[in-house]
């Protein structure tokens, strides 16, 4: 039997490591700020399909933990 730890064992100790540390109410409230600090920085130097592009990818990290969330 091989004792050795799988990539995927790996990344699953990581976000349990992860999700011990930060509750997920201090995930989101770190994605609003960050969010909000990115688009105060965005609005005069990045492009509109950027902005949107940003604005996308945060959604669907919030949904994500939301999901892992649920799954809890």
């Amino acid at each position: 039997m091989s004792l050795e730890i799988t990539e995927s064992e790996k990344l699953q100790m990581t976000t349990k490591e992860f999700l011990s540390e930060h509750s997920f109410e201090e995930i989101h409230e770190m994605l609003d700020k960050l969010y909000s600090g990115w688009a105060g920085h965005a609005a005069v130097q990045v492009e509109t399909e950027e902005r949107l592009k940003t604005l996308i990818f945060f959604d669907e990290l919030k949904q994500f933990f939301e999901k892992i969330e649920e799954s809890n």
